[in-house]
């Protein structure tokens, strides 16, 4: 399998900001970006960037609408690379500049320093029922038809209020059986994911897993420079 992506020193990575107007993390770092108070020539964005995000649902493009348009306006200085999540998918028409990596495509072979590195949001490997339910709400027939249906948006307003009612911050007990049952279906020596908000660095036998950090959970980042390392965002907020 050909290198699709070549990472560079300082790239930075962050993951699992769930924007909204609650969650507004994402949009301060961003802002960081903007003023060159925090330097970066690429970005990876490792997934549910958004606490919900389609072309086909207008409702939550205008909701996040404010973060569409900085991230797009930095896409035109920075490389950004852009893994999509369970909870923003089908982007490519809102991110014009930026490269985004679908689920289907997912992992995606890297190369950094002459080391290979898969990368995935991290919902890869689970079973068949979760493949089949991911296939489904990212049919883009059946989102522009409840886009249709979505009259005076009361099914986005529904699944809003529930996205913002939810507390996605907690430890998971048992993390490292759970990746342990999955690191063997990737083929490379270091695997990098979003997803669980663990912040995890860990070693099996034969490969080193990375678990970016969720942003919204603890203020941090990563940047790769020979290791990975954990950054405090500094801007309070």
């Amino acid at each position: 399998m050909p290198m699709s992506l070549k990472l560079i020193n300082d790239c930075i990575f962050i993951a699992d900001t769930h924007f909204n107007e609650k969650n507004t993390i994402f949009y301060t770092f961003l802002q960081e970006l903007k003023a060159k108070r925090l330097l970066c020539k690429q970005l990876i964005l490792m997934g549910d960037m958004f606490d919900f995000l389609t072309f086909q649902t207008k409702y939550f493009i205008k909701k996040n609408q404010k973060a569409i348009d900085l991230l797009n306006d930095l896409s035109k200085d920075i490389e950004i690379i852009y893994f999509e999540g369970n909870h923003d998918y089908n982007l490519k028409k809102i991110f014009p500049l930026i490269k985004i990596y679908e689920r289907q495509a997912q992992p995606v072979l890297a190369e950094y320093k002459n080391k290979s590195i898969s990368l995935s949001h991290g919902d890869m490997y689970v079973d068949n029922f979760y493949n089949i339910y991911c296939s489904v709400i990212r049919n883009k027939t059946l989102l522009a038809l409840l886009n249709i249906l979505d009259i005076n948006d009361v099914l986005s307003k529904k699944i809003y209020t529930s996205l913002m009612a939810k507390s996605i911050c907690r430890k998971i007990p048992n993390f490292k059986e759970i990746i342990q049952k999955k690191i063997d279906c990737y083929d490379t020596s270091i695997v990098i994911e979003g997803h669980y908000h663990q912040g995890d660095f860990i070693t099996y036998d034969k490969t080193f897993y990375v678990n970016i950090p969720s942003l919204l959970c603890s203020n941090e980042y990563v940047i790769l420079n020979d290791t990975f390392k954990k950054i405090t965002l500094r801007t309070k907020i």
